[in-house]
């Protein structure tokens, strides 16, 4: 995950955000749940109110700009795609305070809802950053007294573990997809098929400037990434010299930039390093998601020899449609069984493929009429479980198991996570997400212990992460 301080610019986002930022500069370390990274965390506006708005920001007309004939590229059909031409319900917000983050990912859930059903998705921002920052929940991610949820900043990671739990207003997230920025491809692949893409950017001391109509950056590699965007396109043929900072080759991600509003379409050179990208989507298929887990937080899991199985267990009637569950690695099989809760009886089987880092939900094929039942997934590379609960100044994420939640079959039969010798049965990991960064400036905010408790490998495994879903 990603804190950041926020810092002046040459586009002067920050002085809009000054007010709101102060509190946060105070705090000399702002380290954040189990992933002690940084935060993402941009302010635009002085936080007084948290109405959307179209209007275009300032920084748009603070960009030097060229308003020449010289400047009047127009793009062709070849290498060219943008989801603002595709989708009619398409509307670019300008941010209030720090939600950067929660702009990108609501830009991409949005999208991906339209492509695959026409529909228009309403979420609004306040809800969204209730549902993760809330302080009525048990456990999750809690924000300390005395800091603005608005100003605090966070991560696509906290949206996934939070929405995924949830199904309101008829609608749950259902995947997200981490993809690697440097895979040109795969983004664009997915920004296609799937809808727009949250992705991490520097928006620090960065060079933008105006050619013509087109608002533009291009930077080198950046000590960190403090803003998020969407990626909503690209074209392949934008011309090199539409950047300040001169770039190598043609070519641009199209994104919609929250910092600016109405006038959101911001044009990033291929030559950019971009961080942490990664794909929602949502789905009004489900009545109900239960859970145990509160996110799989910095890509922890459990093995016990060459495949794990584990389950949760769950006392709902109805009829089970699909189960959730996070994948920590490129790809990895897996065998879902249905059993009775004592794992007596197998009511339902099938096998699927995980085939990219995140989390994923799967349909069951024939949707199965339960009441006291198990979710069982066997896993062949790693059982994603939660990890251990973080306190730190300014926030924590907390974690709770109970007995007869959770389990893990090891030496023949099943055994509660919630056991106090748990750890003999099994080996604890840690992967290495995407958005972790070794050039990012995430060091300069840990000390040792810290930076120990990051890099562990060692620790108190929580609940099992899977989830039943119904229809």
């Amino acid at each position: 995950m990603n804190i950041y301080q926020d810092a002046e610019t040459k586009n002067d986002h920050s002085e809009r955000g000054s007010q709101g930022m102060k509190q946060i500069k105070k705090i000399t370390t702002l380290v954040f749940l189990a992933g002690m990274l940084l935060l993402n965390g941009c302010s635009d506006t002085d936080g007084s109110s948290h109405e959307e708005t179209t209007e275009t920001n300032s920084a748009t007309e603070a960009a030097s700009t060229e308003e020449s004939s010289n400047y009047d590229y127009v793009h062709g059909t070849d290498g060219y795609f943008n989801l603002a031409e595709e989708l009619k319900n398409f509307r670019m917000p300008m941010q209030t305070s720090g939600t950067c983050w929660l702009y990108a990912a609501r830009a991409s859930m949005q999208t991906s809802y339209e492509k695959s059903t026409g529909k228009d998705l309403e979420l609004t921002i306040d809800d969204l950053l209730e549902d993760i920052y809330s302080d009525s929940k048990q456990e999750g991610i809690f924000v300390s007294e005395g800091i603005s949820k608005y100003d605090v900043g966070g991560y696509q990671g906290f949206v996934t573990e939070k929405l995924s739990g949830l199904c309101k207003n008829g609608i749950t997230l259902d995947s997200s997809m981490m993809i690697d920025p440097s895979d040109r491809e795969a983004v664009k692949n997915a920004v296609r098929t799937r809808g727009g893409v949250a992705a991490s950017i520097c928006d620090k001391n960065v060079e933008q400037k105006k050619f013509g109509s087109y608002l533009t950056v291009n930077y080198d590699q950046p000590e960190e990434y403090d803003h998020y965007v969407t990626v909503i396109g690209w074209d392949d043929n934008f011309p090199k010299e539409y950047f300040k900072v001169p770039a190598a080759e043609d070519g641009a991600w199209i994104t919609y930039n929250s910092n600016i509003g109405g006038d959101g379409i911001y044009y990033i050179s291929y030559c950019s390093p971009i961080d942490h990208m990664i794909s929602h989507t949502v789905s009004d298929e489900y009545s109900e998601v239960q859970s145990c887990d509160a996110g799989n937080e910095i890509d922890a899991y459990i093995t016990t020899g060459d495949s794990t199985k584990t389950a949760n267990v769950f006392h709902k009637k109805g009829r089970l449609a699909a189960v959730g569950t996070f994948n920590d690695f490129d790809s990895q099989d897996i065998k879902i069984e249905i059993m009775s809760a004592d794992f007596k009886d197998v009511l339902y089987t099938q096998d699927a493929s995980l085939d990219y880092h995140g989390y994923h939900t799967v349909k069951l094929t024939t949707p199965v009429d339960v009441e006291d039942f198990a979710v069982v997934i066997t896993y062949t590379k790693g059982a994603p479980v939660e990890g251990e609960s973080v306190e730190t100044a300014a926030g924590s994420y907390r974690t709770s198991i109970e007995k007869g939640q959770s389990f893990v079959f090891a030496d023949g039969k099943w055994k509660d996570m919630s056991d106090s010798d748990i750890k003999t049965v099994l080996e604890t990991h840690k992967g290495q997400p995407v958005f972790f960064n070794e050039k990012g400036a995430w060091r300069n905010f840990l000390t040792d212990s810290e930076m120990e408790a990051f890099l562990k490998t060692d620790f108190a495994p929580g609940n099992c992460c899977i989830k039943a879903l119904f229809s």
